[in-house]
C-alpha cells in the first residue's frame, strides 16, 4: 500500500553528509537537492511539495531547472520543512535552527540563570538569532562593521589563520538579518552580507582554498545581486575572476573580468583599474601580450584618477604603485624580465612603509624574481634579503608561491655561499608559509 503522501518525509542522515548533497547546498540548488532526495529516499514530488509548502507542479518545474529558487523566504522554508540539520542549514548559508525544542531544559524565571547552573555557550547562539529584528539590525551591522574593520586590518599584517573562524561566525548572524529586514535596513543588510562574504572567500584564497574562495565568494554574489548595486557586483565578478586566475582557469578569470566591465561607466575609476588589472593578468597568462600591455596602460590612468576621486568604494588600495606592480608581474608572466625591472624600480619609492605588509612582501618577491630572471644577481639578492625582513609573520599561499618561484631562478648561483645561505633561509620561511587548507566545517 503507497505511503500516506501527508506522513513526513525524513531525510536519512547520511544523505545530508554525502558529496552531492554538499555540492547542491553549497550551489544553493534546490532542484538537483530535490533530485537527491527523491533518487535515495523515494519520495514522491507530491510529498515533498507537502513537506515544504510547495505544489506538486512547483516542485517537478524545480526539479527539471525551469525555476530556480532564490528567495531567502522559500528557501527557510524549504529548509524547516525538510527538518534540515543545522551543517546542512549552514552549508545553505541559513543560520542554525533552534535547539531548545530538541533538548527541553528546566523553566526559570527570565533572570540570570543559578549560580550553579550557568547558561549553556551551544544555546546563547541559537537565542540570540532567534531574537534578532528589523529593528535591532542598524546597530548589529553597525558592530560588525567595526569588527569586520579590524580584521581586515589585522589579516593584512599577519594572514587569515587565526581570524578565518571568527569571520566566519558572523555569517549566521548576517543572514537572519538580512531575512528579518525590509527597506533601507534591508539595503544595508545587503550590502554588509555581501562585503563578510567576500572577505571570507578572500581569506580561504590567501591559504590556497580556491574551492572554499568561490563557494564564499558565489555567496557574495548573491547577496550583491539582491543589492542590486553595479558597483558591487562588478567588484565581486572581480574578485572570482582572480581565484580562477589563481586556481589555473586563465579563460574563465578573463571572461568573468570582461563580465565586470560590461557596465564600466556606472563604476568609479579605481573599480575600473582593479578589474583592468585582472584582464591584464589574464591576458598574460594567456600570452596575449598586446591585449595584456593595453589592460595594463589603461589601469594605470585609471588609478591615477582614482587618486582624485572622492566617491568610496571597495578598492581604496588600487593606488598607482599597486597597478604598477602588478604591471611588473605581467611583465614577467609574459617572460619580459629585464622590461618588468624599471617598472619594479619605479613603483619601489612610492611604496610607503606603512603599506600593507603582504602586498609589500609580494612586490618585492616579484621584484627580485625579475631580477634573478634577468641575470642580475647582485640585485636579486638584495631585494630577497629585503624582503626577508618583512616577511617573518605571513602566513600567504600567494608569497608562498611567488617565494618558491624567486628560490628556483636564484637556485643557479647555489655554488655562491651568500646564495646559499639565502636559499637555506627561503627554505626555512617557505616550509613555515605552507599551511593546510581550512577543514571543511559544517558551514562551508
Amino acid at each position: 500500500m503507497p505511503a500516506d503522501a501527508t506522513e513526513p518525509v525524513v531525510i536519512p542522515p547520511e544523505l545530508w553528509q554525502c558529496p552531492e548533497t554538499l555540492a547542491a547546498l553549497r550551489d544553493r540548488d534546490i532542484g538537483q537537492l530535490f533530485r537527491l532526495i527523491r533518487q535515495h529516499s523515494g519520495f514522491s514530488q507530491t510529498r515533498i511539495g507537502i513537506a515544504v509548502n510547495l505544489s506538486q507542479g512547483k516542485i517537478s518545474e524545480i526539479m527539471k531547472g525551469a525555476v530556480q529558487v532564490t528567495s531567502f523566504e522559500v528557501i527557510e522554508r524549504i529548509a524547516n520543512g525538510l527538518d534540515m540539520p543545522n551543517p546542512a542549514r549552514l552549508t545553505l548559508g541559513l543560520a542554525p535552527r533552534r535547539l531548545l525544542a530538541a533538548s527541553p531544559q528546566p523553566r526559570h524565571t527570565p533572570t540570570s540563570p543559578p549560580s550553579d547552573q550557568p547558561a549553556s555557550r551551544a544555546g546563547l547562539p541559537t537565542r540570540y538569532l532567534a531574537s534578532l529584528t528589523s529593528a535591532s539590525s542598524r546597530s548589529v551591522i553597525s558592530g560588525l562593521r567595526h569588527v569586520l574593520t579590524g580584521h581586515i586590518q589585522a589579516e593584512a599584517i599577519m594572514g587569515p589563520p587565526l581570524l578565518i573562524s571568527a569571520v566566519q561566525s558572523q555569517v549566521p548572524v548576517v543572514g537572519q538579518l538580512c531575512q528579518v529586514t525590509r527597506g533601507a535596513d534591508r539595503t544595508e543588510a545587503l550590502n554588509f552580507a555581501s562585503e563578510l562574504l567576500e572577505f571570507c572567500g578572500w581569506l580561504h584564497q590567501v591559504l590556497g582554498d580556491f574551492t572554499g574562495a568561490t563557494m564564499w565568494t558565489n555567496k557574495a554574489l548573491d547577496y550583491a545581486m539582491e543589492l542590486g548595486d553595479q558597483r558591487v557586483i562588478s567588484y565581486i565578478l572581480m574578485r572570482k575572476s582572480i581565484i580562477a586566475i589563481e586556481a589555473g582557469d586563465h579563460g574563465h578569470g578573463l571572461g568573468l573580468a570582461n563580465t565586470a566591465l560590461a557596465n564600466s561607466d556606472a563604476l568609479t575609476p579605481r573599480l575600473r583599474a582593479v578589474i583592468l588589472r585582472t584582464r591584464a593578468t589574464a591576458n598574460a597568462h594567456l600570452g596575449e601580450a598586446a591585449d595584456s600591455a593595453r589592460d595594463s596602460e589603461m589601469a594605470l590612468a585609471e588609478a591615477a584618477a582614482g587618486m582624485a576621486q572622492s566617491e568610496g568604494d571597495r578598492a581604496p588600495y588600487c593606488t598607482p604603485a599597486y597597478i604598477a606592480m602588478e604591471t611588473g608581474a605581467t611583465r614577467v608572466l609574459l617572460g619580459q624580465a629585464t622590461a618588468a625591472i624599471p617598472i619594479f624600480e619605479a613603483s619601489r619609492s612610492q611604496w610607503p612603509e606603512s603599506s600593507q605588509a603582504r602586498d609589500h612582501v609580494l612586490f618585492l618577491t616579484r621584484m627580485a624574481t625579475a631580477y634573478a630572471i634577468a641575470g642580475e644577481r647582485e640585485h636579486a639578492c638584495a631585494v630577497t634579503e629585503d624582503a626577508l625582513s618583512r616577511m617573518q609573520a605571513l602566513h600567504s599561499s600567494r608569497v608562498t608561491t611567488q617565494l618558491t618561484a624567486l628560490r628556483g631562478h636564484l637556485a643557479k648561483w647555489v655554488v655562491d655561499p651568500s646564495v646559499a645561505d639565502l636559499l637555506t633561509r627561503l627554505d626555512i620561511l617557505s616550509e613555515s608559509f605552507c599551511l593546510p587548507a581550512p577543514q571543511p566545517q559544517g558551514d562551508r
